[in-house]
């Protein structure tokens, strides 16, 4: 039954996707978007506003499952940074978050070591890895909004040493 249910939900998902306009640009000119990221308001903290926090069973609309840190975070991307990001992102899969910073790379991403609002804070960390979306910066320290992290499918926050997290994808 569990399978069906899935096969149903992935079904929808790819119906829907053909239903959504489709954005073949890859760069946005505009005067807001030259404002530097940590002036840019939409990548601010706004508290749990994740879609899925109240149905964690099965996969989302970007393929990856829900209420874990990946789908949170791809959630995130598209609805801060409006870009198309899904599991197959530019055809590389993106997976468990220990495998986000190999695929960003390969799909032409910058990764480094420096966090900056509205990136994405990556660890390589433990059986799956993790992502955080990244919320503040100051000196140091990261602020980030995360999911499945100190409690098991809901929703955190923490201030952290930017040292915690192996890389920062900046989308």
């Amino acid at each position: 039954m569990k399978f069906l249910q899935n096969l149903i939900l992935f079904s929808l998902f790819l119906l829907s996707s053909y239903a959504l306009p489709h954005d073949h640009t890859t760069e946005t000119s505009s005067d807001a978007l030259e404002a530097p990221l940590d002036a840019r308001a939409e990548l601010q903290a706004r508290g749990n506003d994740y879609p899925y926090k109240n149905s964690c069973s099965g996969v989302d609309r970007w393929n990856f499952f829900k209420c874990q840190c990946t789908s949170f975070v791809a959630w995130r991307i598209n609805e801060r940074l409006h870009k198309k990001f899904t599991n197959r992102y530019k055809g590389k899969a993106f997976g468990n978050a220990n495998s986000w910073d190999n695929a960003a790379r390969a799909a032409g991403l910058k990764v480094n070591k420096t966090p900056k609002v509205g990136s994405v804070a990556q660890s390589n960390k433990g059986s799956a890895g993790h992502v955080a979306w990244v919320t503040a910066v100051k000196g140091n320290k990261v602020t980030v909004e995360e999911f499945n992290w100190e409690h098991k499918k809901k929703y955190g926050t923490r201030t952290v040493a930017k040292t915690k997290f192996d890389n920062y994808i900046h989308f």
